[in-house]
């Protein structure tokens, strides 16, 4: 897609920002050095953005709505668990490649994550925090409305698809933070393919199933039965 002349600045803009804000911290960026970064006048900054904290929100903003890998994940699956009698396993698979989208987006905003980590006081003063508000509107609303599905067909004992999605994505933001931000990987070292694994099952029988051992996975890390 072609960006005219104003889109493709206030993106630079923001690019420009985010390398900033990953590279000196949030407090000690300035837009003084944010234009320098961007090759701009720091008064063009204005012009796009009236504060240094709009550009975190929306830098926030911008790369939770156009990260489509969880996006990509949906679509594949929603026809399939309306029209299809799907088994156990299937869901497995469903839930092991949403895990893996999900880790994978996290892997391509980590910078992202850095900064709300950081800055969490900031976005905290807003009157709904935009790092949960996104999480729930992206990802955790539209896997309820396939929990959902799966409580009605298999007859599960579930109160509120939202708090029980929340037991799935949770850990999974959980893990990675731990992991890859605040350098959990160097003292104890988890296989992502491992921790889905085990966090599936784990879920599944947490919503009312009955599950039977993980028999095997695929190179590709996609569970399957033998």
């Amino acid at each position: 897609m072609v960006l005219d002349k104003g889109m493709q600045r206030r993106r630079e803009i923001l690019d420009a920002a985010l390398r900033c804000f990953a590279d000196e911290g949030y407090h000690a960026t300035t837009n003084r050095k944010i234009a320098r970064r961007a090759g701009i006048t720091e008064g063009l900054i204005y012009h796009y953005f009236p504060s240094k904290k709009a550009l975190l929100l929306e830098i926030i903003r911008s790369r939770f709505q156009e990260d489509s890998a969880c996006e990509l994940v949906f679509p594949r699956w929603e026809p399939r668990f309306t029209h299809e009698s799907l088994t156990l396993n299937d869901l497995s698979v469903f839930l092991f490649e949403l895990g893996q989208a999900a880790l994978s987006s996290m892997d391509r905003n980590i910078d992202v994550m850095r900064t709300v980590v950081s800055e969490y006081r900031i976005l905290d003063e807003e009157g709904e925090p935009l790092y949960p508000k996104l999480v729930l509107e992206l990802k955790i609303n539209r896997m309820a409305g396939i929990l959902n599905l799966w409580k009605e067909r298999y007859d599960l004992p579930i109160n509120d698809t939202i708090i029980a999605v929340n037991f799935f994505m949770g850990p999974l933001y959980a893990f990675f933070h731990f992991q890859e931000i605040l350098s959990g990987k160097k003292i104890m070292p988890i296989d992502r393919t491992t921790f889905l694994e085990n966090l599936i099952p784990h879920f599944l029988k947490g919503i009312g199933f009955s599950i039977p051992p993980m028999k095997s996975t695929t190179k590709e890390g996609i569970i399957r039965e033998d």
